[in-house]
C-alpha cells in the first residue's frame, strides 16, 4: 500500500515536470537491461528491467523502475520487482556520471509473496553520446523477510 501511495504522489510531481521539459528541452530518459538479484537466503534471481527517469534539475531526477524475472533459483521466482526513487547525479566529466538514489520498491516471488521496503543505491553511467549511455548500478532493497541486493547493467537513452 505505500508504494501505491509513492507511486502516485511521484506521478503528481512527475507529470508537472513532463510538460515543463517538454516546454523547454526534454529530460526524460529510459533504459533497459539485466538485473541479478542476491536474497539473504541465498536465493538468486535475474530479471529483465526497465526505468522511466525525469531530470527536475540537472542534478536531480525521478525514476521509476520495474523487473521482471526470467531467471529463478529452484523453488523461488520473481514475479516483478517495482520502484521509485529519487536520484542525486554528479557530473564527472562529459563522458561519466556517479549517481545516488533512495525510494520504495516492492518485491513479489513466488513462493513467498509481496514485500515493500527502502531501496538505496549508487551507481555510475557512462556517456557514449549527449543522449546514449551505459549504466552499471548496485541497489541495497530492505525488507522485512530479509536484504536483497541488485546489480544491474543497462542501456539508457535520453529524449
Amino acid at each position: 500500500m505505500k508504494l501505491k501511495i509513492a507511486l502516485a504522489a511521484a506521478s503528481m510531481l512527475v507529470a508537472p515536470a513532463l510538460m515543463t521539459a517538454n516546454a523547454q528541452q526534454s529530460n526524460v530518459y529510459v533504459s533497459g537491461g539485466y538485473t541479478h538479484f542476491d536474497g539473504d537466503g541465498g536465493a538468486e534471481l535475474g530479471a529483465i528491467t526497465g526505468r522511466v527517469g525525469v531530470g527536475l534539475t540537472p542534478n536531480v531526477a525521478i525514476e521509476g523502475e520495474a523487473s521482471f524475472g526470467v531467471s529463478d533459483d529452484g523453488g523461488t521466482e520473481l514475479d516483478n520487482e517495482l520502484g521509485i526513487f529519487v536520484v542525486g547525479k554528479l557530473p564527472i566529466s562529459p563522458s561519466f556520471d556517479v549517481f545516488g538514489r533512495v525510494g520504495l520498491a516492492r518485491i513479489e516471488t513466488s513462493p513467498g509473496g509481496s514485500e515493500d521496503g527502502l531501496a538505496y543505491g549508487v551507481g555510475g553511467t557512462l556517456n557514449l553520446s549527449p543522449i546514449d549511455g551505459i549504466r552499471l548500478d548496485y541497489t541495497r532493497h530492505d525488507y522485512d523477510a530479509g536484504d536483497v541486493d541488485a546489480i544491474s547493467l543497462s542501456y539508457v537513452r535520453g529524449f
